[in-house]
């Protein structure tokens, strides 16, 4: 009798300590205004430093010679906004297919911001990173808060938001921060929000190719998830909420470029297989370093692959956002190892935005380490602090890393002038009445156009896709052929001034075989030394 009567006390014990647990869980579920202070205070201290370098160097310079990429955003974002739009639904505009190769939804977001707002100005396209950048790190500190402690949290938050690599990155205006906002967001609403998540990754692939696989990776791991908590609910609305985003973008990708994978279709080709690089490195690529960065990358990836094995296997609380780590680390070792991509190499990526996430997360391992793991196996550890040592020692160390960024980006910056000196000899040779054929290899000229001098979208011809683009071989074999085709797309293009670079071997043929067709402006003569020439249409006169 007293047995049983035992029994049932502890029975009932143990149904009010699991009723207990499931009260302080609600509880711990519900929200709460006060949760906000620590994200917000994390977002701020991250915001600032970030737009205190944007607004103490040009804003208007991204630096071109590193980060030209950025006016090659900003200039699909404005030409879709003005000119493609209206040639069919989100018809990006136009640039030999790289639109579509860095994926839809910067690009949309870019317009989305010029329409609020009502400008066009690059500043747009930054703090598109500056912004989004922050956030992540503010949801970097609630996961590591959630799935460690706040010490930890409070010591990676410190780290990223003033880490030089992470910072400089930030503020530059490329798409990883937009990518990766998503990426950690869905994350962190999983599986309460299934459906969310599922959207969130779905976002992400349409923002780089190598999202598009991290997301790939992110589902099929989530649904392995074997917490308690997981609802298998939560899994089929996770895996419905991305495929619906997926199958739009696939059926997008092909109605623009025939291919349903376009963007890592061209990745795989251009990066792991190497079409966009010479066979053989050329001589001004630095050389010293290259077989080691080869043999690092190697063993990075291996030792990224064995963790993400294991971390599948073992599905701890954390394996999501580790899992985002190692992949991305895997990847990097991966590009600079065994593809094509090695081939391009250069010292400055060591400081580039390539590895501002793949830096970041080692440090988030070591601060967890020193920070949550020592502590609790060592108590002069935790009763002297030093962890947090660790974390001083660590980010002033790195403010040396300034060096090497502010000497390349200090000659990234150099060719803006010449863009905007470019941009006001174009308009004082144009008569404003035509169109502009404008070269294919300078965004920040274009920039410089629409920015300070009122050019709209309309008004230029894009020298891209021009009448040689679509003549093949030798266009000067058969001239008296070909020469008709190039004087209809002048006229259809309504083509009132060409400002033609000296590279353009084709155009400066050209003006030597047709020379009572053109007239050259301001007297430059035609040799390969002097700047892009202003050439009039003789029959606009």
């Amino acid at each position: 009798m007293l047995d049983k009567f035992f029994d049932k006390i502890l029975k009932e014990d143990e149904e009010i300590g699991q009723e207990s647990k499931r009260v302080k869980e609600e509880e711990k579920r519900r929200f709460n205004w006060k949760d906000l202070i620590g994200p917000l205070v994390v977002f701020f201290l991250a915001l600032l430093p970030r737009l205190y370098f944007l607004y103490t160097h040009d804003p208007q310079n991204p630096g071109f010679d590193w980060y030209g990429d950025v006016y090659h955003h900003w200039q699909i974002a404005y030409l879709s906004k003005t000119v493609g739009f209206g040639q069919g639904f989100l018809r990006l505009w136009d640039f030999k297919g790289m639109e579509y190769f860095w994926g839809l939804l910067h690009p949309l977001v870019s317009v989305f911001l010029f329409t609020i707002t009502g400008s066009i100005d690059i500043v747009l396209i930054r703090l598109l990173s500056v912004v989004p950048g922050s956030i992540v790190i503010a949801f970097i500190f609630l996961l590591i808060k959630r799935d460690f402690n706040a010490s930890a949290a409070w010591a990676s938050a410190l780290f990223l938001a003033f880490f030089p690599v992470t910072l400089f990155s930030d503020t530059l205006g490329m798409q990883e921060p937009l990518g990766l906002i998503l990426l950690f967001g869905g994350i962190l609403v999983w599986p309460r929000y299934g459906v969310l998540t599922g959207f969130l990754w779905g976002l992400a692939a349409m923002n780089r190719a190598e999202y598009w696989l991290f997301s790939v990776v992110l589902v099929f791991a989530a649904l392995l998830d074997k917490r308690k908590e997981v609802k298998s609910g939560a899994k089929i609305s996770l895996f419905f909420g991305w495929l619906a985003v997926i199958l739009f973008y696939m059926k997008y990708l092909a109605a623009w470029t025939g291919n349903y994978i376009y963007p890592i279709y061209w990745n795989f080709l251009a990066s792991v297989v190497g079409q966009w690089f010479e066979k053989e490195r050329t001589a001004y690529l630095p050389y010293e370093y290259y077989s080691e960065v080869k043999i690092a990358g190697a063993l990075l990836f291996i030792l990224a692959a064995i963790v993400v094995v294991w971390l599948l296997k073992q599905r701890k609380r954390y394996y999501l956002w580790f899992l985002l780590g190692f992949l991305n680390l895997g990847l990097v070792g991966f590009m600079f190892s065994f593809a094509a991509y090695s081939r391009g190499y250069l010292d400055r990526f060591l400081v580039d935005r390539l590895f501002a996430w793949p830096y970041g997360f080692l440090a988030i391992l070591l601060m967890v380490f020193c920070l949550y793991f020592l502590p609790e196996k060592l108590k002069f550890w935790k009763m002297l602090k030093l962890g947090w040592l660790v974390l001083l020692v660590v980010l002033i160390t790195s403010m040396f890393l300034w060096n090497p960024i502010n000497y390349y980006f200090g000659l990234a910056q150099k060719p803006w002038p010449e863009a905007v000196k470019l941009a006001e000899e174009t308009i004082k040779n144009w008569d404003k009445k035509g169109k502009i054929a404008v070269p294919q290899n300078k965004p920040d000229y274009i920039y410089a156009l629409v920015r300070y001098h009122g050019v709209t979208g309309g008004q230029l011809a894009g020298e891209m896709f021009d009448a040689f683009y679509y003549l093949e071989d030798d266009p000067f074999i058969n001239w008296e052929e070909n020469w008709p085709k190039v004087e209809e797309w002048l006229k259809k293009e309504d083509v009132s001034l060409f400002v033609i670079p000296h590279n353009r071997w084709d155009y400066m043929e050209m003006l030597r075989k047709q020379p009572n067709d053109f007239i050259l402006l301001e007297g430059k003569p035609l040799n390969k030394t002097s700047d892009p020439i202003f050439v009039q249409p003789a029959w606009r006169q």
